[in-house]
């Protein structure tokens, strides 16, 4: 081992000393730059929280001027029979579904507003992570210059009494104590970005649902106005034909209902039997599917805007579909009834299934199936309709849809919970 003259040991003491200076403020360096950006993205992000609480203001605001429309339809539940009153609870809920649009499009914005949030916070920890990787590296580098220039040994060696070896030692202490420090800082920020990312997926998934809320929202919405311009052109403003529609559809209804509930009891004997011989041949998965492309939902089951709800409930869902699409089976079954309304009335399609569940597919222009026949899930079994005036609508429909019903033991569902 070559001795060391003293100045040779004070370079070497100095040089270890501005070693450690350098990287301290190195590391200095980097966290002022953080702390620079840290404050820009700061700034950035309260002015997005800025807006995000602007436009849940407006949104509360949209939702106190709809309860307002929702009073002025449960004002007229018992003047449902004129046709002034079922003009009005149109034109209410038409305008409250104006401000469900506007508020559902303010929600939207204030997901992309939130996006963008999380994205700036995911950016910073990204450059905050470089950082630290970059301080770890070159505190690693700076040890392994140090051991490789003297062993302990060499450090005692070359110091001139005890005090100086003793300095020297801490400052490899305080290198070593920093690069344990920089990669607890480092897994923390990891974990926060991994959070971050984790928030990120879920403002997506809520951006995609709150598009599909609009989506319906719309779709509700051309609705009421179709079911409105109907109304006024069938009854042309005269209280006596809206009497004699409410009394068709009324009338249509009840007998859906009441052929619907004999024959599920009759129809299942047989079923039964015919799933037996069909056991080997139907592959089909369990479970049902969707009768048409279309997600767009214009009713909900016992929704509370249905236009006519206080003439009779809405036991369905409507899914707003182009007149003239291909309707499929939900699932394997029997035809238990097949009714045809001509030009003017209500046509539907009633099959049951296994586990005690039947559909019910309503305002069918074009039948494609015959009662008492056996039909497979995707099956194609008519045509939709609902555009007013054409055949199978019926009296009262509200535009271009299907009306589906799921029912339970003969008991009327919400499609939602069964439909994948």
């Amino acid at each position: 081992m070559l001795v060391k003259t003293p100045k040779q040991k004070k370079l070497t003491m100095f040089f270890a000393s501005l070693s450690f200076l350098g990287l301290f403020l190195f590391v200095h360096h980097i966290y002022a730059v953080e702390y620079t950006l840290d404050n820009l993205d700061k700034i950035d992000s309260w002015q997005i929280n800025q807006d995000i609480n602007d436009k849940r203001a407006q949104i509360d605001e949209l939702k106190k001027q709809m309860t307002i429309y929702e009073k002025n339809v449960a004002a007229k539940k018992d003047e449902i029979g004129e046709l002034s009153a079922q003009l009005s609870v149109l034109n209410s809920n038409i305008a409250k579904i104006n401000l469900e649009i506007k508020a559902a499009g303010l929600e939207i914005e204030t997901v992309n507003l939130k996006i963008e949030n999380t994205e700036l916070k995911i950016q910073a920890k990204e450059r905050e992570i470089a950082d630290l990787k970059e301080n770890v590296a070159e505190i690693l580098r700076s040890l392994h210059q140090e051991q490789q220039q003297s062993s302990l040994l060499e450090i005692l060696v070359i110091n001139e009494n005890f005090s100086d070896f003793m300095n020297q030692i801490d400052q490899l202490e305080k290198m070593q104590d920093l690069v344990v420090l920089q990669v607890n800082d480092l897994k923390t920020v990891k974990m926060a970005m991994v959070n971050d990312q984790t928030d990120l997926e879920n403002n997506r998934t809520e951006l995609d649902a709150l598009k599909n809320i609009l989506d319906n929202k719309k779709g509700t919405l051309d609705e009421q106005k179709n079911t409105k311009a109907q109304l006024v052109k069938l009854t042309q403003g005269q209280q006596s034909k809206f009497e004699e529609l409410l009394k068709q559809a009324k009338a249509e209804q009840s007998q859906a209902n009441s052929d619907i509930v004999y024959l599920e009891k009759i129809a299942r004997e047989k079923l039964n039997r015919e799933l037996q011989k069909k056991q080997s041949e139907d592959t089909a998965s369990p479970g049902l599917s969707w009768p048409v492309s279309s997600r767009t939902i214009t009713a909900y089951f016992h929704d509370p805007d249905y236009p006519f709800r206080y003439v009779f409930e809405h036991p369905a869902i409507d899914i707003a579909t182009a007149q003239g699409t291909p309707i499929k089976a939900v699932q394997s079954g029997y035809v238990a009834k097949v009714k045809d309304g001509g030009k003017t009335g209500y046509s539907y399609i009633m099959i049951v299934h296994a586990d005690g569940l039947s559909s019910v597919y309503g305002h069918v222009n074009q039948i494609s199936v015959e009662s008492e026949q056996f039909v497979t899930k995707g099956q194609v079994i008519g045509y939709s309709g609902g555009m007013p005036g054409t055949r199978g609508a019926g009296p009262l429909s509200t535009g271009p849809h299907l009306h589906l019903e799921i029912r339970l033991n003969g008991v009327p569902v919400d499609a939602l919970n069964y439909l994948p």
